[in-house]
């Protein structure tokens, strides 16, 4: 205790007492921040709700799905075998109420739900339009270069191209929208996980040539 003691005296003549006062004081503020930032943070998650682009509804976290559930969801993810459809952490993920559609990565790590129309290019960048505003020869173009559409909603379709006006009648539609990138001929669309009432948001790209 008595080497601390004599350190003060150095401590001032080296620096200057303005100096050790001014850094002192930087200390406090940081610790400041860091109890306003745990208490803010606590404070935001308890009274954020976050709601369904497609409904409005309040979303849920998918952590707190039935065993069952969970295994049927990442089992169908796990089952495509493709980097752009990977296995995903259920705890970082919600679940529309109304529909079942699950948005992957929309915990945030201040443990809220944050999902708006952006989900689409956070899942994969690009630039979206409704299947259904397609044209007789753009669908054409599109079943060219895919194998197959199966799965993908392809009867029921908005004829709104942006994904965000989506009338109410094709909103609850199972397998939910499906939504096409026509300039790299990407489809993102909705697929029921069987078995479930749950839907995944799935990727496809074009058969390479």
């Amino acid at each position: 205790m008595l080497v601390f003691h004599n350190l003060f005296p150095i401590v001032f003549a080296v620096f200057g007492e303005q100096d050790v006062l001014f850094f002192s004081s930087l200390i406090l503020l940081a610790f400041l921040l860091i109890v306003a930032a745990f208490f803010g943070g606590a404070w935001i998650r308890k009274n954020t709700i976050a709601v369904s682009p497609y409904t409005g509804s309040p979303l849920r976290k998918a952590e707190n799905l039935p065993y069952f559930s969970a295994k049927q969801i990442l089992q169908f993810v796990f089952n495509k075998h493709e980097y752009d459809n990977r296995l995903f952490e259920l705890k970082n993920a919600s679940i529309c109420r109304d529909t079942g559609r699950i948005f992957q990565d929309s915990v945030t790590w201040y443990d809220t739900v944050n999902v708006d129309w952006n989900f689409l290019q956070k899942r994969f960048p690009g630039n979206y339009v409704s299947w259904g505003s397609l044209s007789d020869h753009q669908k054409k173009a599109l079943q060219e270069v895919h194998d197959t559409f199966e799965g993908y909603q392809t009867e029921f379709s908005s004829p709104q191209p942006s994904p965000r006006a989506v009338e109410p009648e094709y909103v609850f539609k199972k397998p939910g929208p499906l939504y096409v990138d026509m300039d790299t001929k990407v489809l993102l669309g909705w697929q029921v996980v069987p078995g479930t009432e749950f839907e995944v948001l799935v990727i496809q790209r074009p058969k390479k040539k």
